[in-house]
């Protein structure tokens, strides 16, 4: 069972609806409510999802539409501490008041309108008073009246809160049942697209002494460090092409994963004789182009070229070797204690202030290339879709390499990076 209540939205990315389709398609109880979890069980019911609370059942029945009505400004772990109000709240207390006869209907009216009127971020009861005072005063002391209902009635000051507290009660009830729905989507690929794969790819993995080391994280490890990652590489990728081809078995020839996909490539009109110069000089470096045969050429550009359907994740599952390698994930694991550990030396140690220039620098150590084309057919040639791509894989890496291999101070070799 996943119980969603609330999560980032601004400053990261949000609980994605595919994550949350990709559990109930796993046939896992997902049940959502208070805030953003009302959110998207409002929007996932048909799907199977669990919604509860108030909050839900306004996002359900579009009396709210809006993400913004849940949004609030919020401190850091482990307080989380509110720095303002989320308008839902005070449209569920200003519908509780009004019920009661506390306020009237135009003044719950102005309430809700001046609140919604400012931005999530700068939404408070003394913004909403100073808004009515300037735009409405004649409901401005609605204000004071709607704060004095709550203190007399506490349980309707917080619906979020008071959503996540029954959810939590009922969690027993709840997780028994699952939204009927027809389950039709769950066979179709449709719904799964590369996000998807690249998130299970970065989600998925083991624990290494405390530290969590993602299949992607040790995946792109390999493809920097491992000496036969490019052979490896090359394999995947004719195969790929090869079993992607809608051919005919006749139109196949049997000599070989070379052959048939040379053949393949044929009937989609690609040959050595229909590379263009521009072509030839985006895949091949200048050696290749002079000194490679035909078939040798279009074999590597087909390579460099190839993207796999759901990306890393295709390769994960050809290779499972490699993402169990325990000296691999060992590695990686090292990799985010030291970059950790570096940082908190002081700020401008973080991995974003690393130079491009250097992180170059160490790729080309690495694979043996220095000038920028046969750099680029380096990492292309590692399953990168560019040299830029390659530079950003490496960056988590960087600093455990450099510092185990430094004769200097840590600290004085971290000074020639940024």
């Amino acid at each position: 069972m996943v119980v969603i209540i609330d999560g980032y939205f601004h400053q990261v990315a949000s609980v994605r609806h595919k994550e949350i389709l990709q559990t109930l398609a796993r046939r896992v109880t997902v049940i959502g409510c208070s805030s953003l979890g009302a959110l998207r069980a409002a929007e996932l019911v048909p799907y199977g999802m669990v919604g509860n609370g108030v909050v839900f059942e306004m996002y359900r029945a579009g009396a709210i539409d809006a993400d913004d009505e849940v949004a609030v400004v919020h401190g850091e772990a482990p307080e989380y501490r509110k720095f303002g109000m989320p308008l839902v709240s005070l449209r569920h207390a200003v519908a509780m008041a009004q019920q009661d006869g506390a306020v009237s209907a135009p003044e719950g009216a102005g309430l809700v309108a001046a609140c919604r009127g400012l931005p999530y971020s700068a939404r408070s009861w003394r913004a909403v008073e100073a808004v009515l005072s300037r735009d409405d005063p004649e409901h401005a002391g609605a204000v004071r009246r709607l704060r004095g209902y709550l203190a007399q009635h506490p349980e309707h000051a917080d619906v979020k809160a008071a959503d996540a507290i029954d959810t939590l009660k009922r969690l027993a009830e709840l997780g028994a049942r699952r939204s009927v729905c027809d389950e039709g989507w769950i066979d179709s690929p449709r719904w799964r697209n590369r996000l998807l794969h690249e998130w299970h790819a970065e989600f998925a993995g083991s624990w290494v002494d405390g530290i969590h080391v993602s299949d992607r994280a040790v995946m792109q490890y390999q493809q920097i460090y491992r000496n036969d990652l490019a052979q490896r590489w090359s394999t995947f990728a004719l195969r790929g092409i090869r079993d992607g081809a809608e051919l005919r078995a006749a139109d196949v020839p049997d000599g070989g994963l070379e052959a048939a996909v040379l053949a393949v490539a044929a009937a989609y009109g690609v040959d050595d004789s229909r590379l263009t110069p521009e072509q030839r000089a985006e895949w091949l470096t200048p050696q290749e182009a002079d000194g490679l045969e035909s078939d040798a050429a279009v074999l590597r550009v087909l390579v460099r070229s190839y993207s796999p359907p759901r990306g890393i994740l295709d390769l994960i599952v050809a290779e499972p070797e490699l993402v169990t390698d325990q000296a691999a994930r060992v590695a990686v694991a090292e990799s985010f204690v030291v970059n950790a550990e570096v940082v908190s030396w002081a700020p401008k140690n973080g991995l974003a202030y690393l130079r491009h220039s250097v992180l170059r620098d160490h790729l080309a150590a690495r694979w043996g290339s220095d000038d920028e084309r046969s750099l680029t057919a380096a990492a292309r040639d590692r399953g990168f879709v560019s040299l830029v791509e390659a530079v950003e894989a490496v960056r988590p890496f960087f600093l455990r390499h450099h510092l185990s291999m430094a004769v200097a101070t840590p600290a004085a070799r971290l000074e020639e990076l940024t």
